[in-house]
């Protein structure tokens, strides 16, 4: 189809994919001169032309309804002849990225970002169950990773229009089971027409399988055998599998994959929640956390959580700290309090001893200062001269100026008010400079 203009509309480039509902071309609009993706349904037999087109039309329009930046847009569709059968077509965002079954066949990505796309992709599902749209077709091969860490949806409708024009499980275009079996819930492996929002959960649960264990929930030596396991096997837990998944993300996973689906979580909004919770608690209690949860192209709601839960654990800390500063501060009264009691009863029994008991006094006295010292703190001229004490044939760094006060004083800074004092203190040594300079 190369070269070809479709629909005296779409110049059609280079081939996507493919699989076995049709193919993906990249795609000029030539009314509108945008890039689109064109997607090519295979052409199907023994079906009333009108009755097929209507129910495609259906579908379509639902999906196009959906406008969520986690799902990918639908534009048009249409009917022209290929190879003189009538065909239909999708026109869709043409999005920059790969499909996350390439991205898995190079390698396990660490689960946190692994968690990170599965949030998006719950988003997404969220956004079109709303709608009444049920995707049916959650797999890696149907989701793309941007350059940028986005992940987008696409295939909303088709897989719908494809299993009720042909069936689920009966027929096939290419020789194989229609829809991927290793990411098929079970009510879809038995042929259950009526399936609902739960049913694409479970996929998202053996997609997630697949990406922080490194394979699907089943294998088998056939498509039918795979099929037979999603109906009746147990999946092997996947903190059992690789070390160092947290065993909250595996009993979610699990429970992705109850076989029945009153089992799994409610809904999408929920699954999202403790997806998030698993990347905040990863963030905030982790070195390095905050940093993998920002390359998740994810930040617009994840960041909040974390922003949320560190309040939570400052707002903790704070306490806490200040709880043991009064404690120890009701401590150092006490003992005081306690010691001079002790003195007053020596002096008053024992008035021959009043030289003895005033240099106990005096003794309790700086035990008490040696073991609550009052540590000064050093004002802004001393920074200012450790700043200068810093520079050797350049401005200081912060790190190198907060450690020469570290040296000096027995203290450290905070990197941001290391970073705030440097600034300062270099416009101030310039500012010198220049009045000498005047002078």
């Amino acid at each position: 189809m190369q070269g070809v203009l479709l629909a005296e509309r779409f110049r059609i480039s280079d081939r996507l994919g493919a699989g076995g509902m049709g193919q993906v071309w990249a795609a000029q609009d030539e009314r509108m001169r945008r890039d689109v993706a064109v997607k090519v349904v295979h052409p199907q037999y023994g079906m009333d032309e009108a009755e097929t087109q209507a129910r495609f039309e259906r579908e379509v329009q639902l999906a196009g309804r959906l406008s969520h930046r986690n799902i990918v847009t639908v534009h048009d569709w249409g009917e022209v002849a290929v190879d003189g059968r009538p065909t239909l077509y999708l026109v869709m965002e043409l999005v920059q990225g790969v499909p996350i079954h390439q991205r898995l066949k190079e390698s396990t990505p660490p689960w946190p970002l692994a968690v990170g796309w599965a949030a998006q992709i719950a988003e997404a599902l969220h956004a079109a169950h709303d709608q009444g749209v049920v995707h049916r077709d959650i797999k890696p091969a149907n989701t793309l990773l941007t350059p940028q860490g986005t992940v987008k949806v696409l295939d909303f409708g088709v897989a719908k229009f494809m299993g009720d024009t042909i069936g689920a499980r009966d027929l096939t275009i290419t020789g194989t089971p229609l829809g991927s079996p290793a990411y098929m819930s079970p009510e879809q492996a038995k042929g259950d027409r009526a399936i609902d929002h739960r049913s694409d959960l479970y996929s998202l649960g053996c997609l997630l399988y697949h990406a922080v264990t490194g394979r699907p929930p089943f294998t088998g030596t056939n498509q039918w055998a795979v099929l037979r396991k999603q109906m009746e096997a147990v999946p092997e837990s996947p903190a059992a599998l690789v070390e160092g998944i947290p065993v909250p993300l595996s009993d979610l996973i699990l429970s992705l994959l109850s076989k029945r689906p009153e089992n799994r979580p409610p809904d999408a909004s929920t699954l999202y929640e403790a997806l998030g919770r698993l990347l905040v608690d990863h963030a905030v209690t982790e070195p390095g956390g905050i940093l993998e949860v920002t390359q998740l192209g994810h930040s617009h709601s994840v960041s909040g959580m974390i922003l949320e839960r560190a309040w939570e654990f400052l707002t903790e800390a704070r306490a806490e700290a200040g709880r043991i500063v009064a404690e120890a501060e009701e401590v150092k009264a006490e003992s005081i309090r306690e010691a001079k009691r002790a003195v007053k009863v020596v002096r008053r029994e024992l008035e021959v001893l009043v030289q003895r008991s005033e240099d106990m006094d005096a003794k309790i006295e700086r035990v008490a200062a040696r073991a609550y010292p009052e540590q000064p703190q050093p004002s802004e001229e001393d920074y200012y001269q450790a700043f200068r004490q810093s520079i050797n044939g350049s401005w200081p760094t912060p790190g190198e100026f907060g450690d020469r006060v570290k040296a000096l004083y027995g203290i450290s800074l905070p990197d941001q008010e290391t970073e705030r004092m440097v600034n300062r203190f270099v416009n101030r040594f310039t500012a010198e400079l220049e009045e000498d300079h005047i002078a």
